[in-house]
């Protein structure tokens, strides 16, 4: 007779060796379960060594195990998400859970989900079969992220809209509008002039777009992958610089571009001219010779614009001028992690950006790490991934990637192309899904040169922007400021979101630069707003709480263009503002202006 189980079962979710259970540390495994939401009362954890077996008092052989609640830890719209941590013993772990649903309670296991009648159907003698493994808790397999990343504060700079010591005379400092490939100045002797600025600002880490030889603006059509592009100076000014940002406690993170190169390498160039007979044939994907099949601009005797052609290669996207490297070519593997470690043990720099990581082979990305682990093992590697990315982050890849994953969710409710339950829905989700070892480490942004601005996609309402900076610095993860947006900034798409840095002081917004150094002086402060989790508290406008044992950050936020008037009687109490130092009573409801918002300490 079968067994008639009335919860969804088709919500019932755990997988292995996942982002469901995964090894936090040496000693600890996270384990996460998921169900339908409201529909299952507890669950719980049944787990033991598999090979830990002790005698009864009738000689009988039993399975040495420990059974603990799971937490209830997030919830969306349609799954609840259990949640536990545990410390293995032997480092092994055989486990199960045990659901309970009114007075029923069922073992869900690898093979079948199953009522219990009795305790002894949860681990039949010897046979484990239908449990879970975690095999081992390998010291080699864990993610090794340099303990500094989760602490930094990033600020990313276009180098050539900096600072310059010497300005193109031919184009005004600031001109509008911004044209593709105006080059106006910027160098490194100009950015180590403003690193005393950085870190008056609070700034510890610099990425920087590309930097090596190139013939356009933003170099990601790579030259010489070994040279600083004259534009912006020599090698010796880079290591100038990066001494002198060590020694103001900053770190310096370099782009790298290793998906593809520039039309100019010299290897792509021997391919163009030699054809099949060329050494470097293999470096690249070349369907079809000659590897030329279009118009080339009869000044430059560079390919034009993309107009729809076939090409006879392989590149990003479709643009002629960035060919795709083949990494698994012996030349251009060496070629390529040759400059992986050059600029590491030449220059000290302490991390790698990967241009378009999600496009490069995880093979090769292995070996971009190990390579960089070996020059110096607390070497950062990022990845340019726009979408989840568990599978290039089991800490055997990329240790972070920049996190559009949480950029999507807050641009969208910001610009009310989200409402308040869809935000929390989508947030709580990423959270269930991404491991916490992960998710500390995260590259978190709400704008780059990849972007509107973000102040232009809030039209242009600063009051907005400081909403969009308060949810990015109380995440899990490593908080980034794209330059100029501390003091203003503004702009549409790519070029427009690359206009020169405003030094003019009348022209820049104190205001906001005031409360970004305020707010980063808080991250610092506070380790709750670094927290993992977003706790939300019910309530008609959005309350987020933040917490570390005692100590509580209490966030709320008014998302509209009119006063609104918040329930807050579930988080009632006494708090400091942390913006003001003014002692408030949070009871019943309060009245925020539009687009408003508190940041609080619980007392």
């Amino acid at each position: 007779m079968s067994v008639v189980i009335l919860m969804n079962q088709h919500a019932l979710l755990h997988q292995a060796k996942s982002e469901f259970s995964y090894a936090y540390d040496a000693n600890t495994l996270h384990l996460v379960f998921r169900t339908a939401k409201n529909d299952i009362d507890s669950v719980s954890l049944i787990y033991g060594d598999p090979f830990h077996w002790i005698k009864d008092e009738h000689s009988n052989m039993i399975w040495k195990h420990d059974q603990k609640l799971m937490l209830k830890r997030y919830s969306n719209d349609l799954f609840d998400y259990y949640f536990i941590a545990i410390e293995p013993t032997f480092y092994r772990t055989k486990y199960a859970f045990t659901l309970s649903q009114s007075d029923q309670v069922y073992l869900y296991g690898t093979k079948q989900l199953k009522k219990i009648e009795k305790e002894d159907d949860l681990y039949s003698l010897y046979d484990l079969s239908e449990y879970f493994n975690f095999p081992y808790l390998n010291h080699e397999d864990l993610h090794h992220t340099p303990s500094w990343v989760k602490d930094t504060v990033w600020y990313q700079i276009f180098p050539d809209r900096f600072y310059s010591t010497s300005p193109n005379p031919n184009l005004k400092w600031g001109k509008l509008p911004v044209n593709n490939h105006e080059l106006y100045g910027g160098n490194l002797k100009g950015i180590t002039e403003k690193l005393t600025y950085l870190q008056q600002l609070g700034i510890t880490g610099i990425y920087f777009t590309p930097i090596f030889e190139s013939p356009t603006a933003h170099k990601y059509d790579t030259t010489d992958y070994f040279k600083i592009d004259p534009q912006f100076g020599t090698n010796a000014d880079f290591g100038d610089l990066v001494k002198r940002a060590h020694e103001l406690g900053i770190k310096v993170m370099l782009d790298g571009v290793f998906n593809h190169a520039g039309y100019d390498h010299p290897f792509f160039q021997d391919v163009i001219k030699n054809g099949a007979s060329s050494p470097y044939k293999d470096c690249f994907y070349i369907d079809q010779y000659p590897v030329v099949n279009f118009p080339l601009n009869p000044i430059t005797g560079k390919p034009a614009r993309y107009q729809g052609t076939n090409l006879n290669y392989r590149t990003f996207a479709f643009a002629p001028m960035m060919p795709k490297w083949n990494t698994s070519s012996p030349i251009s593997e060496k070629h390529l992690l040759d400059c992986i470690r050059y600029w590491i043990e030449a220059y000290d720099i302490d991390g790698w950006r990967l241009d378009v990581s999600n496009e490069i082979s995880h093979e090769f990305l292995r070996k971009i790490r190990e390579t960089a682990r070996k020059a110096k093992k607390d070497t950062f590697i990022l990845g340019e991934n726009w979408d989840s990315s568990i599978p290039w982050l089991h800490g055997d890849q990329l240790d972070s990637v920049m996190n559009y994953d949480l950029s999507y969710p807050i641009w969208k409710y910001l610009e009310h192309k989200m409402d308040l339950s869809s935000f929390q829905h989508v947030v709580s989700t990423y959270m269930a899904h991404t491991p916490k070892n992960v998710m500390e480490n995260m590259f978190n942004l709400v704008g780059s040169h990849d972007t509107i601005r973000i102040k232009r996609r809030l039209n242009d309402d600063e009051r907005r922007v400081k909403l969009a900076y308060l949810l990015m610095f109380i995440s899990a993860g490593a908080p980034n400021i794209y330059y100029g947006d501390e003091v203003g900034m503004t702009g549409e798409h790519d070029p427009d979101n690359r206009r020169c840095m405003i030094w003019d002081s009348t022209m820049q917004s104190t205001d906001f630069y005031q409360f970004t150094k305020h707010l980063i002086y808080l991250r610092k402060s506070f380790l709750s707003m670094a927290s993992h989790d977003f706790h939300f508290i019910e309530s008609n406008g959005l309350l987020i709480l933040k917490e570390i044992g005692k100590e509580q950050i209490l966030l709320i936020i008014n998302n509209n263009a009119k006063h609104s008037s918040i329930d807050t009687h579930l988080i009632s109490g006494q708090y400091i503002n942390l913006f003001t130092n003014q002692l408030i009573d949070i009871h019943g409801k309060i009245t925020l202006e539009a687009y408003g918002y508190l940041l609080l300490q619980k007392v």
